[in-house]
């Protein structure tokens, strides 16, 4: 283990968190709030100090990322990033203990969006651009983003690409990890603006508008108000909303084929063609679910299919209606699509898509095999076949996801909680949508949890975030050798 590469890529990430609490400074300053300005200008000197600290502790400047430096500099670096992250919500006094802030900091960078704010109108305006902040930040990547601002961060940056990367076939847009990194980055941001100027012309102030487009385009789902986007009760609102949430669920790599380079088509892509016939099907389900068995009229329940349908599968989580209250079988649906998630290469959580996809084809090709024990049967992507490492990986990614789901479960029942609550809550965090059913649903808080369950939840969502992969490794003390 290269320490040495390990302290410079926590302190470049911690210098770039620092950079990053000037803006709710300048936010802070904008509304008259010169304690939270103080507040963002102490933690920033504080994680910028901390950050440039470790990058002395760093003397090699030649040595190469490896696979184990890249996986534990990325869940280490994550760590630490929300645990700096947490400082200006216990500063401010948001929480009455660490642990608290801990979560909210995490739910943030991991683009969960669980949070333990009851009125978030209450919170100061800089905090509350903190708080969104960290969603964007995190939803592309904070190692992502040190990379394209810093593409010379030495040989093997690849590693670090691929751990914070979700999904299991990785592809690169440029040759360079800097310029694929920039590129992504790119997309993003047009996202972002675009999206705030949508908002900001269907009546919201800009920085409502802001606001809303970082945790729409990261998925994450936090607002500036405690009704989510009920408070604004506008269709205009909710249908862009729907748009960019869908959009920031497909693959980005694929949305720069498709709307900047124009060499591919959305439905050229077989993870996007299978995503939208599960959203259609789901939707669709869920409409007459709603019809037959709710007091919603046929217009009503299509409306709020769509919306929360796409909400839920793109792990943002944002509630038209407290779905909580909905039949049994559309729960049921949009726990499915939490699980689920969205695309490869997007800023969703979940399992993903195209890992779904493996899964039903591997178990394909197992029953296959019985019938036919002689017969070899490759699978295939977009054309491509599959390498057998991936689809190894794939199942162990899955056997892993549902591990974490069932512990995190039973965790969360010792505090009382029925099974409804304990595994919507576990799933609503390693799936990083935030939201879960009964007590965890959108109209509760996660304050309803005890503080070692709430530690055992930042664990789920940075294992949710990460793929799960590199906050495993950490407990294995091979890992933390110098072999």
């Amino acid at each position: 283990m290269n320490h040495n590469l390990i302290c410079k890529v926590m302190g470049l990430t911690l210098a770039l968190e620092g950079g990053c609490m000037l803006l709710p400074l300048v936010v802070s300053l904008l509304y008259g709030e010169r304690s939270v300005a103080f507040v963002f200008c102490t933690a920033a000197v504080f994680c910028t100090v901390f950050g440039l600290l470790l990058l002395c502790l760093q003397q090699q400047r030649k040595a190469k990322i490896q696979v184990r430096e890249g996986f534990f500099a990325v869940a280490f670096s994550w760590i630490v990033i929300s645990v700096f992250g947490a400082v200006p919500y216990w500063m401010c006094g948001v929480f009455p203990n660490v642990i608290d802030a801990l979560f909210e900091s995490v739910s943030g960078f991991t683009t969960t969006g669980a949070t333990l704010i009851a009125d978030v109108e209450m919170l100061p305006r800089g905090l509350l651009f903190w708080r969104s902040l960290t969603q964007w930040l995190g939803g592309m990547g904070v190692l992502v983003l040190t990379l394209a601002l810093l593409p010379k961060l030495g040989a093997g940056s690849i590693f670090l690409l691929r751990a914070e990367s979700p999904g299991p076939i990785k592809t690169k847009l440029a040759p360079k990890i800097g310029q694929n990194a920039k590129i992504l980055y790119y997309i993003y941001i047009i996202l972002t603006a675009a999206e705030t100027v949508c908002l900001r012309i269907a009546g919201l102030g800009w920085y409502d508008s802001m606001i809303h487009a970082m945790s729409t385009v990261a998925t994450g789902g936090f607002s500036s108000r405690s009704a989510s986007l009920g408070f604004y009760d506008s269709l205009a609102v909710n249908v862009i909303v729907v748009v960019f949430m869908l959009l920031s669920s497909l693959n980005f790599t694929v949305l720069y084929l498709v709307l900047i380079r124009r060499t591919m088509r959305l439905r050229d892509n077989a993870e996007i063609r299978i995503y939208f016939r599960m959203l259609l099907a789901v939707m669709v389900l869920i409409s007459l679910d709603l019809t037959l068995h709710s007091g919603f009229g046929a217009l009503e329940s299509i409306g709020h299919a769509i919306f929360q349908t796409v909400s839920v599968s793109s792990t943002t989580a944002f509630a038209s209606t407290d779905f909580g209250q909905w039949p049994a079988f559309s729960q049921m649906l949009l726990l499915l699509l939490m699980a689920v998630g969205g695309c490869s290469a997007s800023t969703a959580g979940g399992i993903k898509v195209q890992r779904f996809t493996l899964l039903f084809r591997i178990m394909y090709r197992q029953l296959h095999s019985v019938i036919h024990p002689r017969v070899v049967r490759a699978i295939c992507v977009d054309g491509r076949r599959v390498e057998e490492p991936v689809l190894t990986a794939a199942s162990l990614y899955f056997f892993s996801y549902i591990i974490i789901i069932l512990l995190l479960a039973a965790i969360s029942s010792v505090d009382g909680h029925t099974l409804g609550t304990s595994l919507s809550a576990a799933i609503a965090c390693v799936s990083n949508t935030g939201t879960g059913i009964e007590l965890a649903g959108p109209a509760s808080t996660f304050n309803v949890f005890s503080a070692p369950t709430k530690l055992f939840f930042c664990f789920g969502m940075l294992a949710g975030r990460l793929e799960i992969m590199p906050i495993l490794l950490l407990f294995f003390p091979s890992v933390w050798s110098n072999r």
